[in-house]
Formats: structure tokens, sequence, C-alpha cells
């Protein structure tokens, strides 16, 4: 017969994984405190790591501020096929008598002394690191931003593990790693999250991966979760058109108290259902938009260095973001209007849409809203114009 390791790989392969490796917990002993699997599997013994690659296409467009939804939709169709590829293995290695369990994709945090939920979280370390375990399954490397990069796809991979009592056949870590530190990550990072050529190292599985240095990880929360998307010079943006009004804190305790206070008046994390209560299934829910405004750091690094180049410089041509009335997120053209609003952050409308907030034009105000903070700052939007016209 087969051995199990060919067969869970293959398995793997076959469900829809791009990438697929195996590690052991003895090999990730010298990685960073989320890279024990015994967190998630006091038993564990071996770690398979599977990727499946995003559409380079709507990466592009999503850069480019060409295209809001389509990135989101296909990181959505990715995250859906780590769920069922992880379910498929667990199910194969119970048959054959082992424990097994299928590592949360995202959006699971170890408990942080002192904070009551996630809203009060500032280190947000995962149960377990899908990175440090495709890191030592040979999956590919921690480029500059820190994120995985791949030969075959660059840093344009969803990641999954399934941790597992087996004692599996461990693959070897990549010799090379495929980051050529172009540096497009940090120039894309809106809130400046890598400081530059300041640099870091991470160690897991006999690997020292040398990386940015980084600002406390509140400060990408910040950014990717939407609260701020403006670059330093005013130029462009995220896909987020909120805005602090502000410089970010350099000091780590006021950072983190900036980051839990946005968070306390935020609609989505103080919902009774969100994503932080059931990832799994909100990306099953057919209902469910996939809200995505940042992420440049991996969405920009692509296999080629010209690529990465290219599309960093596309981003920086893209312009800002604006919410229409009706929801969505759009390339704000011409004069706009920032406004104060009740959730910790300004809002930045195009000036024609601001002056026609009342106007029958936008009767189904709102249709297109995809995330509660966007919900409720266009209710306030509309009471707003009401009043004023009263």
């Amino acid at each position: 017969m087969e051995p199990l390791r060919d067969r869970l790989k293959n398995l793997a392969r076959k469900a829809g994984a791009d990438l697929v490796g195996i590690t052991s917990r003895e090999r990730l002993a010298d990685a960073p405190a989320s890279g024990d699997p015994a967190y998630v599997l006091p038993r564990a013994h071996s770690v398979v790591s599977f990727a499946v690659a995003l559409n380079q296409a709507a990466a592009r467009r999503f850069v480019a501020k060409e295209d809001w939804i389509g990135h989101g939709q296909d990181r959505k169709r990715a995250v859906k096929a780590l769920y069922t590829i992880g379910d498929r293995l667990v199910d194969l290695l119970r048959e054959e008598g082992f424990e097994a369990v299928n590592v949360e994709i995202n959006n699971r945090y170890r408990p942080e002394p002192g904070a009551a939920d996630v809203t009060e979280m500032t280190g947000f370390y995962p149960d377990f690191s899908h990175r440090y375990a495709a890191l030592a399954a040979g999956l590919g490397r921690l480029g500059w931003s820190g994120n995985l990069m791949t030969p075959a796809y660059g840093s344009l991979v969803e990641l999954g593990s399934v941790v597992t009592s087996a004692r599996l056949m461990p693959d070897s870590p990549l010799e090379e790693s495929p980051c050529d530190r172009c540096l497009a990550c940090v120039l894309s990072c809106p809130v400046e999250m890598m400081k530059g050529k300041e640099k870091d190292e991470i160690r897991a599985a006999g690997i020292t991966d040398v990386i940015a240095a980084k600002r406390p990880n509140t400060c990408c929360w910040i950014g990717c979760s939407g609260y701020e998307g403006l670059s330093r010079d005013g130029r462009w943006s995220n896909w987020s058109p909120y805005r602090l009004g502000l410089p970010l804190p350099e000091d780590k305790d006021e950072l983190d108290a900036l980051c839990v206070k946005l968070q306390k008046a935020d609609p989505q994390m103080q919902a009774a259902e969100n994503v932080f209560n059931d990832y799994r299934a909100a990306v099953f829910d057919p209902e469910w938009f996939y809200y995505t405004v940042c992420g440049f750091c991996r969405t920009v690094c692509l296999p080629d260095r010209k690529d990465r180049l290219e599309l960093r410089a596309r981003l920086h041509r893209s312009g800002v973001a604006a919410l229409r009335p009706d929801g969505m997120h759009v390339v704000a053209e011409g004069d706009t209007v920032e406004l104060e609003t009740p959730f910790g952050v300004r809002v930045v409308l195009r000036r024609e849409d601001y002056e026609n907030l009342r106007s029958r034009e936008y009767a189904g105000e709102g249709s297109a809203a995809r995330w509660p903070l966007d919900r409720e700052v266009l209710a306030w939007l509309f009471r707003r114009a009401e009043t004023d016209g009263e």
C-alpha cells in the first residue's frame, strides 16, 4: 500500500492544494511559541502544511484600485478550499487510527493576559502558525515582509495546516529564499508597518530568515482592518475610506490603546456574531462578504521582481478610496469631503456624493454596504443629511 504520507499529499492535491509538504514537531522545536503544534494537539508529532494560490489577475486589479470586490471573493474561495482540504486530511488520518486537528485558518488567537476578548488583544498570536509550518515543510521562506514567499506564487497564497499524532517523514525546508528584498512590500504599506531597511530574524526548522523589523502588531491591525488607509504623503491609500486624521503613535502603549479604542467603537467587533466567533461559518456563508481593504504587503509580492515593482508603482498612482452612498468603496475622483463619525474615524466621500446625500438617487441608501462599519456610517450620514435639511 502507498505510504500514508504520500496518500495525504495526493489527497491534498486532489482536493485543491497547489502546494503541500510535511514537517514534524521536532523540526519546529526552535520556532517561536506559535510554531508549537502541541498547543492544538498535545500528542502532536507531524504537521501537513498546504497552500492554495490566489488569482494573480484579481490581485493586480485590487492593488491598482480597478476592482475592490474580486480579490476578496477570491480569498473567500481559497479559504473555503483550505477548510475542505484540511477536513479530508483529518478524515483519512482518523480512519488510520491517528488523532488529527484541522487548524483554524485565521482569526483564532491565544488568550492574552488582561484581554477579555479579541477587542482588547494587542499581540494577536495564533493558536498555531501556518507560516512556520509552511517554512519547515518546504513550501517557501519568510520574505522581507514576514509573509511566506513561495517560488511559484510569491506570497499570493492562503495557508492551512493539519496537526496529527501520526509520525510522518518530514520534507526539507527550501535551501534558498525566493525573496530578493526588492522592498515593494515596505513601500506598499500605508501605515508603514515595516521599518524600511531595519531587520529582524525568525528561526524555525533550522532556518534563520531575515525579515524587516516591524512596528507593534496593532499597527497592522489598524491598517488591515481599515481604520486608517492613507499613506503618509496623502497621495494614495488602501481600499479603506476611513481616516484617523493623525499620524499613528510611535509609542507601543499609545498605539495599542488606540487599537483597542477603535475596536470598541467598531460595530463589527461589538456584534454578537462576527468572524472572530466562527470564521469557518462565515466563509461558507454565501451571503458573507470577505471584507478586504489592505494586505498589500502580500498582494504586491508576485514571483517576478519586475512585476512586484510595477505593481507597487501602480498602487502609488491609484489614488485614495472613498465611501459611496450605496456602500461601495470607490476611487475618490475630484474634490472630496472628510467627515468625523461617532466611530472614532473620519470618512471620505466624493463631494458630489456628499452634496446629493438627500437625493432620490440614493433612495436605496447603503444597499451595497458590505461591512457593519460601512452600514452604520452610512446610516449616520443619512440621518445627518435629513437633520441638516430640516
